[in-house]
């Protein structure tokens, strides 16, 4: 039954997309230059680096100088500089080689979804007038992940199994700008399809601003967030932006779960984490502008 309900869904979606050809076009278009030109640059230099680290050893030998769990480490550092869902790619490419179980997956899952730092500190920051508050967004999101690993830590942390790898540098390269174009592609391609459908849902159906922000961000956390330019007041665009960063979207959801796909790491995992991120990070939000405002 469920599959009739997708193919009934999906060939309406054709009829739409052939019906307002051109505004498809137009759209795809347009998404191709924002994601170009704001998403591709912040993202495919890290995958590509992150892949080579893990070839070159890093988590062996973090693991042996630091004396830390070298897996924790790797994933929570990358995933931090370079944005979601790039924790899910990290935590997949460590289970994929034997270096972490499931267990030890799952807990990765559910804290590493941050945003990255350049995306907000340069193209969010645009969207408001108090230029403090992409720093309080960065800021929350970053802490309220912490909280969560902090909380759902392990008794105990499973060492490491892991053998050192021996490669070229030229083979490690061509393996990291293939897999890290996958990965590109999969998050490209999700985005677009669920930014079609919003299109055409909003050309039929009228919104309030706030309305049609929400629907927005909730198929494409990014075209939401830019949206959020409707709105006057900083405090609300700050919520705005934090629960589609949280959350992540259907199109970053449907992305994690591709990556996952092929492993025994569970999603519920992740939904539980972007639940408990959402509410700690609007907690934490609305205390720092408080103390703010007070202060001043």
């Amino acid at each position: 039954m469920r599959n009739y309900i997708y193919i009934l869904l999906l060939f309406t979606l054709l009829c739409f997309y052939l019906i307002n050809s051109s505004l498809v076009i137009t759209s795809i278009i347009n998404y191709t230059e924002l994601f170009i030109t704001k998403l591709f640059p912040a993202s495919f230099i890290f995958f590509i680096i992150s892949y080579l680290l893990l070839d070159y050893n890093l988590v062996f030998y973090i693991n042996r100088l630091f004396r830390v769990n070298g897996a924790v480490f790797y994933v929570l550092i990358l995933s931090l500089i370079s944005g979601f869902p790039s924790g899910s790619k990290y935590i997949v490419d460590l289970y994929k080689r034997g270096i972490i179980t499931d267990k030890l997956s799952n807990y990765l899952l559910m804290f590493t979804h941050f945003p990255n730092p350049i995306f907000i500190l340069g193209s969010v920051s645009i969207l408001f007038n108090n230029k403090l508050y992409p720093i309080y967004i960065l800021i929350v999101l970053i802490i309220s992940n912490f909280i969560i690993g902090f909380l759902f830590r392990p008794k105990t942390i499973e060492k490491i199994n892991y053998e050192c790898n021996n490669t070229t540098f030229s083979n490690s390269l061509s393996k990291a700008v293939i897999s890290s174009f996958k990965i590109i592609l999969l998050i490209y391609g999700t985005s677009i399809f669920f930014y079609l459908i919003i299109t055409i849902i909003s050309k039929y159906i009228s919104f309030s601003n706030y309305s049609f922000i929400f629907v927005n961000g909730i198929f494409d956390l990014i075209n939401g967030i830019f949206l959020t330019s409707l709105i006057n007041n900083d405090f609300i665009k700050a919520l705005f932006i934090i629960f589609f960063i949280s959350f992540g979207g259907i199109s970053v959801n449907m992305q994690v779960k591709s990556i996952i796909s092929d492993t025994s790491v569970s999603y519920k995992y992740f939904i539980i984490g972007r639940m408990l991120q959402f509410i700690i990070s609007i907690v934490l939000l609305s205390t720092i502008v408080y103390w703010s405002n007070y202060i001043n």
